[in-house]
């Protein structure tokens, strides 16, 4: 101890009034800290009053509070109750930090945190429970009424379906569903049939998925990739590569980014639905397959000629859907004129084939017939669409049973359906063959000739969609399991595959933004 704190010392000794007051005064704010440190973070936040605003439609709010310190906070929940007599789970929404930074939600100036709440229901009180969680574990729990108005948009088509089965109390496999449609953004509608988010723009989503953090929407009319926030926000990115010219049927989740169906324009040719790239959100193609190429180089090596196969500026492939397996590295393409290919990611080997052999590419081309896989039960797919691998490694697809349209004059064509079907395979490499294990074709009673798409939902559970039934007027949307059990069903008037191209499931009772 030095002289001066001896001095300040020996003072506080000679007055004791003076020590016990220094005394008090040392143990209360001690005591105060100690108190507050020891607090949980939520109750140190300073979380204050919850403000809401209106969204871009009725299916969003933009929900903000103060916050004194963003650094602490885990991650913001919000569930929204159901509706009186509603039997979907409740939406149930995790914005992660991580999420909520990129947008930056955190206003470091006002000390104020801002983000949207999606899948409300339109004209609606919504319940909300909103739940910030803390990095100590602590959470703050607060109920939040949100008022809602009508809907008006373009997507009131889905607002009033016919419900030809309602949803019961059992689980159906699926609590919502993405619509890819040609109306406006994809829309969310819920296994009660009800309405829970659309945007403004833009104008069709054929072409579309949700992706980790919001919707991406392929343009059909230009080398645009639109990514629409669950806000409703739209941010446009082009594709890098000016051959490109637009978007058509499918987006997929790819390798590394996303499986891009496109048209090109080469050497003033088109090549019509036959390029499948790879591109990632901001517009750069990462990789890409041409079909007219790969399938030009393994008909020579097997000795044919592929002029009258491969035909530039002519619909020849009509590519509907790409996916990627990663099992095997391996890219899985509908072609509706012709056949399911699976095809090498890296090299883009042909594997195999598999499509009804009364077509013109199995009955005059020696070299495609030896890749085709062998029906050993059950029906080859014809005109298919919407390609999807089951957890057990099984093939499922949309089965339409159109004949091709665009073949060369007097080439076989191949068999036309009266009935459409989702249909799933067992496929052996080994052997080459391949067996429908599953089929549901509802007594041979529907034809959704074009479009259309069948997925599992939870094991032998599936959502199936008919586009284009009652001569191209009517779309249904069918939760049905293995042995035929129908769980709901509703149908909306269209034209083509305008109400629904694809309808995919989409985990909005559980989703996590991050």
């Amino acid at each position: 101890m030095n002289a001066s704190m001896n001095a300040s010392m020996n003072a506080l000794m000679k007055s004791p009034a003076t020590l016990l007051l220094w005394i008090v005064m040392t143990v209360l704010l001690s005591a105060c800290g100690s108190d507050d440190d020891d607090k949980p973070q939520a109750e140190r936040a300073g979380i204050g009053a919850i403000a809401q605003a209106a969204g871009a439609t009725p299916f969003v709010a933009q929900l903000s509070y103060t916050l004194d310190d963003f650094a602490q906070v885990d991650s913001v929940h919000y569930t929204i109750a159901g509706r009186p007599g509603s039997h979907s789970r409740p939406v149930a929404v995790t914005y992660d930090r991580a999420w909520l930074g990129r947008r930056a939600a955190w206003d470091a100036s006002g000390k104020r945190i801002a983000f949207p709440v999606f899948g409300l229901y339109a004209n609606h009180r919504n319940a909300l429970t909103l739940t910030t969680r803390f990095r100590d574990g602590s959470a703050h729990v607060a109920q939040v009424a949100v008022a809602t108005g009508p809907y008006t948009g373009p997507a009131t088509v889905y607002a009033t379906p016919e419900v030809r089965t309602a949803r019961g109390a059992a689980s159906p496999g699926v609590e919502y569903m993405l619509i890819n449609n040609g109306f406006t953004t994809p829309v969310i509608l819920d296994s009660d049939g009800q309405l829970r988010w659309a945007g403004n723009a833009p104008g069709n989503s054929f072409s579309a998925l949700f992706g980790d953090d919001a919707f991406y929407v392929g343009d059909q009319d230009a080398p645009l990739l639109h990514q629409v926030g669950v806000d409703g926000a739209v941010r446009s990115s082009r594709l890098d590569d000016p051959r490109f010219t637009n978007f058509h049927h499918e987006l997929a989740r790819g390798k590394t980014g996303f499986l891009a169906e496109l048209d090109a324009l080469v050497g003033g040719v088109e090549l019509v639905e036959s390029i499948l790239a790879e591109i990632d959100i901001s517009g750069r193609v990462l990789k890409e397959w041409d079909m007219g190429q790969i399938f030009r180089a393994a008909m020579r090596a097997g000795g044919d000629n592929p002029d009258d196969f491969v035909r530039d500026g002519i619909d020849w492939f009509h590519m509907n859907s790409a996916i990627y397996d990663a099992h095997d590295n391996a890219l899985l393409i509908s072609s509706r004129e012709n056949f399911v290919v699976k095809l090498d990611y890296e090299t883009g080997a042909i594997r195999w084939l598999l499509g009804n052999t009364s077509k013109h590419w199995y009955v005059n081309f020696p070299s495609l017939r030896a890749l085709a896989l062998r029906v050993t039960e059950g029906k080859a797919p014809i005109g298919q669409h919407s390609l999807s691998v089951t957890p057990n490694r099984e093939l499922l697809l949309f089965d339409n049973g159109l004949a091709s349209l665009n073949q060369p004059a007097g080439a076989p064509a191949g068999e036309n359906r009266r009935y459409s079907t989702p249909s799933r395979y067992a496929i052996d490499e080994q052997a080459r063959t391949a067996r429908e294990v599953w089929t549901w074709d509802v007594d041979r009673e529907l034809l959704s000739d074009i479009c259309s798409s069948a997925y599992e939902t939870a094991p032998d559970n599936y959502l199936v969609a008919y586009s284009s039934l009652a001569d191209r007027t009517q779309a249904r949307l069918v939760a049905v399991d293995g042995a035929g059990q129908i769980a709901f069903d509703y149908a909306y008037p269209s034209t083509a595959c305008g109400a629904a191209f694809i309808a995919q499931p989409l985990r909005l009772e559980e989703l996590r933004l991050r």
